[in-house]
Parts: C-alpha cells; structure tokens; sequence
C-alpha cells in the first residue's frame, strides 16, 4: 500500500515508536490521527485524547475519525505501557493490579482500536493491483519471545498481541485487509528514559550489532517497509540487532 493520501490512526503517537511512526507515514504523504492520554501530537497531525484502554472512548474516537476524516487505511497499534514485579514471592503474590493493567493498555487496548478499525477498514474501496483496504501494525517486542524475570505482565500483553498478529490476518484476510507486527529489542524510548546507565549497558550486552539502543526513527522505516510491501502478512518481524537475552539482570524483580 502507499501511504501517500490515506488516512492512518496510531495509537501512542506523541511519543516514542508511536511518535517517529506519525512523522514517518506524514513524511510519506499520510494523513495521521493520534490516539493518546497525553503530550501533543507531531505538528501536522490530528490528536484526539483517548486511553485505548477504554472500549467506549475508542468505539467514540473512531466514529469520529471516520466522521471528520474519511475511511481508515492504516492502524498502528504503538500504544504500551511498562511494569516489572515477579508473580509472588516469599511476602506475598505478585501485584496483580499492576499486572492487570499492563494488559488492558498494551493488549486489550490494541484489541479495542483493531476492532473498530477494521470493521471500518471493510467498507474501504479496494485499491491496486491487489484490491487491498487496510494495513494493521501492532508494536510487539522482544519480550514476546524471551521475556525476563519480572516482566511476566508486559511479556503476557507482548506475546498475546504477537500470537493474535497472525489470527488477525486470517480473520481479515478476505476482506483484503493485512495485519503484522514489530517486535524492537531495547529502543531508546522515553518508555525506558532515566534507567541507569550500568542497568542500558547490562540490557545492552547481548546485542550481537550494533551494540547500541534502537532508535524510534528505525522502528518507523520497519513500519513504512511493513506497508508498502503487500506479502508481509501475518508475521512478526523482529527489530532487535540480533539479541537474545538472557533469564534475568541484576536489576530485574526477585
């Protein structure tokens, strides 16, 4: 698809992945609606407050995208938020609150928009030699496939949104629509912004190269490559400079 006029949502979009994905698909002739609780949207882009979380206030911030802006070609689902505590420990169980919440934002969230987008992505006019009507991105991680102690609620919302990526492209695929994933290793992201630079070097140390933090404008080029190029469907493309990491840092939760 080329972005060029269509009309795309990202989700998370005045900062990090999200933020360099908005000024990307603008750079590429795209018109972009963010979704976020907070900051301000690249110049040039619509901002509209919305917590993802909440499926009433995404079913009323699509209606009015589609209402003011016209049919949705391209979703983003860069919106996530962080969390580190193990399930239980010699005190206790884990906070299960906090866990709770880190899957309503970076799962149930995307599941939300996903939703109402594609079921507005259906009613699109096909376009190309393809007929295609819609692209969704969702932003996994590297901890969809090996996460690390203490990261048990982000890697249950990552590797969730990682598994479904595939799902969905199954679900939409005869109505021409397709559906992929990013999965960055470690980014420099205001996500992880203020972590020492003893724990960045540790996190750092299995990269194989570059031996460096991921920039947001890198994940943004995956995401430009993701729609331009139709036969990537229903697949993760991993973003992390080779790294595996390991069960745990000195600095993750006991």
């Amino acid at each position: 698809m080329n972005p060029s006029n269509k009309l795309a949502i990202v989700t998370g979009g005045n900062s990090g992945l999200g933020e360099a994905t908005t000024k990307a698909l603008m750079a590429a002739g795209a018109r972009v609606v963010t979704f976020d609780v907070s900051g301000e949207a690249p110049a040039g882009a619509i901002s509209i407050p919305c917590d993802v979380s909440d499926p009433a206030a995404v079913k009323q911030a699509v209606a009015q995208v589609a209402q003011d802006h016209g049919p949705i070609a391209i979703l983003a689902n860069c919106a996530g938020i962080g969390g580190i505590g193990g399930i239980a420990n010699a005190d206790g169980p884990g906070d299960l609150e906090a866990f709770r919440r880190v899957v309503d934002v970076n799962l149930m969230g995307a599941v939300n928009v996903t939703a109402e987008v594609a079921h507005r992505m259906i009613g699109n006019d096909p376009e190309g030699d393809d007929a295609e009507r819609g692209v969704i991105i969702n932003a996994c991680s590297i901890a969809s496939f090996e996460g690390q102690e203490g990261m048990g609620a982000y890697t249950a919302s990552k590797s969730a949104l990682a598994g479904l990526t595939l799902v969905w492209a199954r679900d939409l695929s005869r109505h021409h629509i397709r559906a992929a994933g990013i999965a960055p290793g470690f980014f420099d992201t205001p996500l992880v912004a203020g972590l020492p630079e003893e724990m960045v070097e540790e996190l750092l140390a299995d990269s194989e190269f570059p031996k460096r933090a991921g920039r947001s404008e890198e994940y943004a080029e995956a995401a430009l490559f993701v729609i331009r190029n139709p036969m990537f469907n229903g697949d993760v493309m991993r973003l992390d400079a080779g790294t595996r990491p390991p069960a745990r840092t000195r600095w993750t939760a006991n």
